[in-house]
């Protein structure tokens, strides 16, 4: 397995700034990652999605553009865990470097921008929620982790947007911005004295554009789930869409780094359930199941967890034969052996695309995990060794249902 050359450097404010080196790629990659995400606690729901959106607007304008004229493109995106901030470009290095901390590390909050942008965000949950895989979800996610960020879509609820001020939002920003809970990543054909020439560079902008300041580590919390397990709602859909909800361990207290135990149960689901299992197969056939599901296996500081999200004709008949596929029904080592060369072949066409590797292995570094380490653990990891832990994850979890009936079955 080809490993990742990665240069790393700790600074005294706590932050972090790797380079990964590609030598004969001309594309690449400079971004900032922060240790906060939608599940972290806030202020407002929704805070780290809003900001992700208004960092981009400065004084003097919206900050792509000066990227443009580069020729670079940025983008950002926010998940449970983090929010990560990136350009990618093939020239003017130099000149880009900056640019990502003076995007990261400048806010403009006005009320009239806020207010702005709260209507943008406001029709983007408008478009979420008419999915109705997105109901399934938000359901799942009230019974399993209530009165939590979780509960809520990354970009917060109507109430939240409608509340929201530069007050606040930047509050969220200097509780949460801080050097010791960021990292920077590069990735391209870097030569050695450029990448000590980055290095040198990072630490001149992070001491002018970031805030130093000790917080504490973030932690897992324990959340009581609903007692209600079983949820059946009413709707006008002509196929009824079916959704399971996992909420699974701690997965320290089962032994395992964060990174393994969501690729091992990854590759548990995708054995039993995904397109290319026999309980598939026999499920189209059969009519149970119409098309593939959506499997989703998430850690965040608000609790672990699992979806399944599929459509069927027939919901009672799916969620019956789905719950004795995962509790009953064991991965053979057959399996597992097709599913362990998958994850790994999916890693090698990952070294391709420098985009991917670099925010992973920043996605990584969070956890104080690297790229290369979690790669290794999957082709080291045994049969014996991925049962037991299949075992440990399941035996330490609790199901939840939601089923949207479709109009015949509600009838």
């Amino acid at each position: 397995m080809k490993k990742l050359d990665v240069t790393t450097r700790d600074y005294k404010s706590g932050f972090r700034a790797k380079v990964i080196r590609r030598p004969l790629f001309a594309q690449k990659f400079m971004g900032i990652i922060v240790d906060f995400g939608g599940s972290d606690p806030q202020k407002l729901c929704g805070g780290a999605h809003f900001l992700e959106h208004k960092l981009f607007t400065k004084k003097d304008g919206d900050i792509s553009q000066r990227f443009e004229e580069l020729g670079a493109s940025t983008n950002a995106f926010t998940t449970y865990n983090e929010t990560i901030f990136y350009a990618s470009f093939t020239e003017h290095w130099r000149q880009v470097l900056p640019l990502i901390f003076e995007l990261v590390g400048t806010t403009h909050f006005t009320k009239s921008n806020v207010a702005k942008e709260s209507k943008i965000i406001a029709q983007e949950l408008a478009m979420y929620q008419d999915d109705p895989n997105w109901q399934v979800n938000y359901e799942l996610m009230q019974m399993m982790f209530p009165k939590t960020s979780l509960a809520e879509d990354l970009t917060g609820t109507k109430s939240s947007l409608k509340k929201m001020t530069p007050e606040i939002l930047q509050e969220i920003y200097d509780n949460n911005y801080v050097s010791c809970r960021m990292e920077f990543v590069a990735c391209g054909g870097f030569s050695e004295n450029q990448t000590k020439e980055i290095l040198r560079e990072v630490g001149k902008l992070e001491s002018k554009y970031l805030i130093s300041k000790k917080v504490a580590p973030k932690k897992l919390s324990i959340v009581n789930s609903q007692k209600e397990h079983n949820k059946i709602i009413a709707s006008d859909l002509i196929t009824s869409r079916v959704g399971i909800g996992i909420k699974l361990p701690d997965f320290k207290k089962v032994g395992l780094r964060n990174s393994t135990a969501q690729s091992i149960f990854e590759m548990m689901l995708q054995a039993k359930l995904g397109v290319t299992s026999p309980w598939f197969e026999k499920m189209q056939k059969k009519g149970i199941l119409n098309s593939p599901m959506e499997l989703q296996v998430s850690y965040t500081t608000a609790g672990n967890f699992a979806t399944i999200i599929g459509a069927s004709s027939k919901p009672d008949l799916f969620l019956k034969n789905i719950k004795s596929q995962l509790l009953e029904v064991p991965v053979t080592e057959e399996s597992f052996v097709f599913q362990k060369k998958e994850a790994l072949a999916q890693t090698i066409r990952e070294f391709d695309d420098l985009s991917t590797i670099a925010i992973e292995e920043a996605e990584y570094g969070l956890e104080n995990d690297s790229f290369n380490s979690a790669s290794q653990a999957i082709q080291s990891l045994s049969f014996n060794e991925f049962y037991t832990a299949v075992e440990n994850i399941l035996n330490k979890s609790d199901i939840f249902t939601t089923t949207l009936k479709g109009k015949e079955e509600a009838n």
